[in-house]
């Protein structure tokens, strides 16, 4: 018997290791299985072997604990050649096959993938949105107290591939894409990184502890200020470590005191609230400062960019990560951490660290 795909969604260009990442989530499971991805699709798609390990994937599946995945969906159903002029009635049939007494979908996401023949789609499956879901509550396919979310994935205008996902371990919003309004008034559009990172990467509670007056933050390589934006407009008090300028209406605020020193090589004599890094640096290095600055108790909170290389940047993801966690457990640090390949995010993963410490005071 054929299986039908696990399907998952990630940045085009980055199909190879997005399928590395499945590949060893299923191994660690035990589950066999391979992935095919198209170059520059923003799709992979993975293959179980049999019925029971597709069951056991949906299951363990978490988008919480991948990086490079941002959305994803077991397949049910493929649609190919939809006729035009009514959509909505075979997708209503399909629908009803896959949900049953124990699959109720609470919501329907109508999404298309990242490449330029997706986004051309994106008008499309935006209108198509309101009508469906009118049709598929007035047939009682969708319930308010469902556990799953229901996908449709179009890949033309007439062919689409349909599926579930929990609620809670896919993402809630369409193309797992967080859409975010540049600030005009910020100096660089990296300061988007930032703000996508922190509804992303931290919990609500977090934010609320963390981002607030009166708490201190540091910024490493922070000019011309993109992310030193981010934390200044949730009131902290900044110290920006930069031998380049700042920009001079974030520093009219009085909210960051700028240092020109050596980012690798600094350090504060008092512990800060939250550490934020956005250097071009070998990952390593970055990996390697973030560690040092976790394990000797300069911050409980750290947001940091790690610049990739062109080939086996799964990999190199992993050993930083990993160079990390093994530091703060060889001196029995608590600790719990995040990471992610943001849609903000170029040739690079965003990570969270939080080092569990006495407060500060």
């Amino acid at each position: 018997m054929n299986q039908m795909p696990f399907v998952f969604y990630c940045r085009p260009g980055f199909e190879s290791d997005c399928a590395a990442e499945i590949q060893d989530f299923a191994n660690s499971y035990d589950l066999a299985g391979y992935p095919n991805a198209k170059p520059n699709s923003g799709c992979v798609r993975f293959y179980c072997f049999d019925q029971d390990s597709s069951q056991q994937l949906f299951e363990a599946l978490d988008i919480n604990e991948l990086i490079f995945v941002r959305q994803w969906f077991w397949a049910q159903q493929e649609l190919d050649d939809l006729p035009l002029q009514d959509r909505i009635t075979p997708i209503l049939g399909a629908v009803a096959i896959t949900t049953t007494d124990n699959i109720q979908a609470q919501k329907v996401l109508v999404e298309h993938l990242d490449d330029d023949a997706g986004r051309e789609l994106s008008k499309f499956c935006k209108k198509f949105t309101t009508p469906l879901t009118i049709a598929l509550e007035k047939h009682e396919l969708l319930d308010s107290e469902g556990d799953y979310q229901l996908h449709l994935l179009f890949l033309t205008n007439n062919h689409c591939l349909i599926g579930i996902s929990p609620i809670g371990k896919a993402s809630e919003l369409k193309g797992g894409i967080v859409r975010l309004k540049f600030p005009k008034d910020a100096p660089s559009r990296s300061t988007l990184k930032l703000e996508e990172a922190f509804l992303s990467l931290m919990s609500g509670k977090k934010r609320k502890q963390v981002l607030r007056l009166g708490n201190t933050a540091v910024d490493l390589g922070a000019a011309p200020g993109g992310w030193t934006y981010q934390l200044v407009k949730h009131g902290l008090q900044v110290t920006a470590i930069d031998n380049g300028p700042m920009d001079k209406k974030l520093m009219a605020t009085e909210h960051v005191i700028h240092l020109r020193e050596n980012a690798l090589a600094w350090l504060p004599e008092k512990p800060v609230h939250m550490l934020v890094c956005d250097m071009v640096e070998k990952p390593s290095l970055v990996a390697k400062l973030m560690a040092k600055w976790l394990v000797q108790g300069k911050t409980e909170h750290a947001i940091f960019n790690l610049k990739l290389p062109m080939k086996k940047r799964y990999q190199e993801v992993a050993d930083c990560l990993d160079m990390i966690c093994d530091a703060l457990e060889e001196h029995e640090i608590e600790y719990d951490w995040h990471a992610k390949h943001l849609y903000h995010d170029r040739e690079e993963i965003t990570a969270y660290f939080r080092r569990k410490m006495p407060k500060l005071n």
